[in-house]
C-alpha cells in the first residue's frame, strides 16, 4: 500500500491524478473497461487493463483503490463486485462527486467487506497535476494509513492544509457538494458582474485592466483568474447556454428540504434552467441601446464593493446551511480546517476566504458582512442603473433583495401568515 495504487477509471481528473502519481514514482495499477493507454510509457505502471481480476491480481496484499468514474450506478456496481474480491484491511476510496445519500447507501451496501471511504476533490484537471484539495470521510487512524500516498497528489509546497478529515459516513461528499454549489453562485455573479463592467467600459483591455487591478485586492478568487485568462485568449463562439452536471441543484434541493436559504445559489441554479430554453429566448429579440452618463472611477468603486458583498453571502450562505445539516447528522467537522483547505487549492478559494476563518456559531454575525450590510444604499444606485438599462442581473437582484429583508424589521410576512389562517388554523405566532 506504502507506493502502489489501483486506480478505477482513465480520464479528466483520473488521467491528470495516475500521471501525478507516476511523477511521485508511486506504482499504478489502472483498471479501465475501455482499456486506455497511455501515450507515454512509464516504467512504474504496472498494468492497465478491462479486466477486474488481473487488476486486483497486480496489487499488493493490502489493497489502496482510488475510484474516479461517473457517479450513480456505475460506483453502485463497481463496489458490488469489488465487495466479493476484497478482504477488511482494503482500501477504497470515491473520489468522485456522489450524490451523499447514495453514498450513505453504498457503505450499508458494502457492509464492512473493506474500508470505504468518501471524498471529495477540488482543483480541477490542473491541480489533479500539482495539488488538489481534498474533503475526506475516515478517522484519525484511517488517515494515517493512506497519508503519506494522499501528500503526493494533494499537497503543494508550503501549503500546510490541503486536506480537511470529515468524521460521519458521507459528510465528505455533502461539504463537496456546497462546494459545487457555492461555485453556481460564483461563477453565476462573475457573468454578471462581467457584463455590467462590459457595457460601461466597452473596451476589451480596459476591463482587463479592471480585472488585473482587482487581482490585487479583497476580491481576488480563482474564478477571476480563470475569466481574466478567458479574456486573454482568443475569443471562439460558443452557445449562450449554461450546462449542468446535478451537484447545484441537489443543493437546492436539500436547502429546500430542511428549511435552509440559499438564495444566491438558487438564482444561479434557475439561470441555468433558463438558458437552455433557446426557443424561447429567441421568440423576441430587443437591440437594446446603453446610454448613460457616469462617473467611471466611483461607479467601478461600488461595482467591487457590490461584487465582494454578494461573494460574501453565496459563501455565508452555502457555510450555513453545512453548519445545519452537519448538527442533524452529529457528524464532526473542523471548520477553520475546512477554509483553510479551500485557501490556493480549489475552484472556490478567494481572499474572502481569510475573513471566514475566525467564525463563531454562524457565518452572517461576522463583522465584514455588518461592515458591507451598511454601504446597501450604494448598492442599490447600481440596482437602479441596471433596471433603467434592462440588464438581468439574478444573483446581485437577490442578495439585494435579501439584504433588504435583513434590514427591514418590519417586512410584511404577517400578512401573509394572516392569510393563511383564514383558511383554517395555521398556528400565528402573537407578540
Amino acid at each position: 500500500m506504502k507506493n502502489h495504487v489501483g486506480i478505477i477509471g482513465y480520464g479528466g481528473m483520473s488521467k491528470n491524478i495516475t500521471i501525478n502519481l507516476i511523477k511521485k514514482n508511486i506504482f499504478v495499477s489502472i483498471y479501465n473497461k475501455e482499456k486506455i493507454k497511455l501515450k507515454l510509457k512509464f516504467f512504474n505502471i504496472i498494468i492497465i487493463t478491462n479486466c477486474l481480476k488481473k487488476f486486483l491480481f497486480s496489487l499488493p496484499k493490502i489493497k489502496l483503490i482510488f475510484i474516479l468514474i461517473k457517479t450513480g450506478l456505475p460506483i453502485k456496481i463497481i463496489l458490488i463486485r469489488l465487495k466479493k474480491k476484497l478482504y477488511k484491511k482494503d482500501i477504497v476510496i470515491d473520489f468522485g462527486n456522489s450524490f451523499y445519500k447514495n453514498t450513505y447507501i453504498n457503505n450499508i451496501l458494502i457492509n464492512k467487506k473493506f474500508i470505504f471511504l468518501s471524498s471529495g476533490i477540488s482543483g480541477g484537471c490542473s491541480g489533479a497535476l500539482y495539488g488538489l484539495c481534498c474533503m475526506i470521510d475516515c478517522n484519525i487512524k484511517q488517515y494515517f494509513l493512506i497519508k503519506n500516498i494522499l501528500k503526493k497528489i494533494l499537497f503543494k509546497q508550503k501549503k500546510k492544509y490541503s486536506c480537511c478529515i470529515t468524521i460521519g459516513k458521507s459528510s465528505s461528499h455533502y461539504i463537496k457538494m456546497i462546494h459545487n454549489g457555492i461555485e453556481y453562485g460564483i461563477l453565476q455573479l462573475i457573468a454578471e458582474i462581467y457584463f455590467i463592467i462590459k457595457i460601461f467600459v466597452k473596451h476589451k483591455k480596459n476591463i482587463i485592466n479592471i480585472l488585473l487591478n482587482w487581482k490585487n485586492s479583497n476580491i481576488n478568487c480563482y474564478l477571476l483568474k480563470v475569466l481574466l485568462n478567458i479574456l486573454l485568449k482568443k475569443k471562439k463562439k460558443i452557445c449562450d447556454i449554461v450546462e449542468q452536471k446535478g451537484t447545484g441543484r441537489n443543493t437546492v434541493l436539500n436547502s429546500l428540504n430542511n428549511n435552509i436559504n440559499i438564495n444566491t445559489i438558487f438564482e444561479a441554479l434557475i439561470i441555468r434552467i433558463i438558458s437552455k430554453n433557446i426557443f424561447f429566448r429567441n421568440i423576441i429579440l430587443f437591440n437594446n441601446k446603453y446610454i448613460f452618463l457616469i462617473n467611471y472611477s466611483i461607479f467601478l468603486e461600488k461595482i467591487k464593493n457590490f461584487f465582494f458583498f454578494c461573494k460574501l453571502q453565496c459563501y455565508i450562505q452555502g457555510f450555513n446551511q453545512i453548519i445545519k445539516i452537519k448538527k442533524k447528522y452529529n457528524w464532526k467537522l473542523n471548520f477553520n480546517n475546512l477554509i483553510k483547505t479551500y485557501l490556493n487549492s480549489c475552484i472556490i478559494d478567494s481572499n474572502i476566504l481569510l475573513y471566514l476563518i475566525n467564525f463563531k456559531k454562524n457565518f452572517f454575525l461576522i463583522k465584514i458582512f455588518f461592515y458591507y450590510l451598511k454601504k446597501i444604499n450604494s448598492f442599490k444606485k447600481i440596482i437602479i442603473i441596471c433596471l433603467n438599462l434592462n440588464l438581468s442581473i439574478f444573483f446581485c437582484f437577490s442578495t439585494y433583495n435579501f439584504s433588504l429583508i435583513i434590514i427591514n424589521k418590519n417586512y410584511n410576512f404577517k400578512i401573509i401568515q394572516m392569510k393563511r389562517n383564514f383558511f383554517g388554523n395555521h398556528l400565528i405566532k402573537y407578540l
